[in-house]
């Protein structure tokens, strides 16, 4: 076991690391802790960033050692919903508001 600090959001949180273990399990750990599911979570390690499938062993990880990890907790807000309306739903009064050109003299400054 080797115990290393993991970097987010401005608060370091220690970790028990099984070097034996893959890093999805460690991303298990770190969403324990801090509520960034697994799959939301970039640990930056040497060399680039944690793959869920990387042995943790093979990382040499040192007692002490830091690691930043990035991520959202919670859901992401979700994009306001503009309904979508297709052409072939658009009366011929519609379509041409849609495709008419702007007047030349608006577009223009002053």
């Amino acid at each position: 076991m080797v115990q290393i600090s993991v970097k987010w959001s401005g608060q370091k949180y220690p970790v028990d690391v099984d070097a034996a273990q893959t890093g999805l399990v460690l991303k298990t750990q770190l969403f324990s802790l801090t509520g960034v599911a697994p799959d939301r979570q970039k640990i930056m390690v040497k060399g680039g960033m944690l793959k869920d499938e990387t042995p943790l062993a093979s990382l040499g990880l040192k007692d002490g050692q830091q690691l930043m990890m990035m991520g959202t907790a919670g859901e992401l807000p979700k994009a306001p919903e503009k309904p979508v309306v297709f052409m072939e739903d658009m009366t011929d009064a519609q379509i041409a508001q849609a495709v008419r050109p702007a007047k030349l003299g608006s577009a223009m400054p002053a």
